[in-house]
């Protein structure tokens, strides 16, 4: 695929985590994923392990629809 599809496909996948989406913690969750780190580092009644949590799925979604 082209790197616009991909960014397109980014870009829908992150809609759907709306607004966890803006926390950093997302970000970090999405990368961790990417690398293999699948074990959450925050308290998890938290809203950092929450948008942690939606950044690794957000990438497992990527990662099968670009695959």
């Amino acid at each position: 695929m082209s790197v616009v599809t991909n960014k397109l496909i980014f870009d829908l996948i992150k809609q759907k985590y709306c607004p966890y989406d803006t926390h950093e913690e997302f970000s970090r969750g999405f990368t961790a994923f990417q690398i293999g780190n699948f074990c959450n580092p925050h308290r998890a009644d938290s809203v950092s392990a929450q948008a942690w949590d939606l950044g690794a799925q957000a990438a497992m979604l990527y990662e099968r629809a670009t695959a």
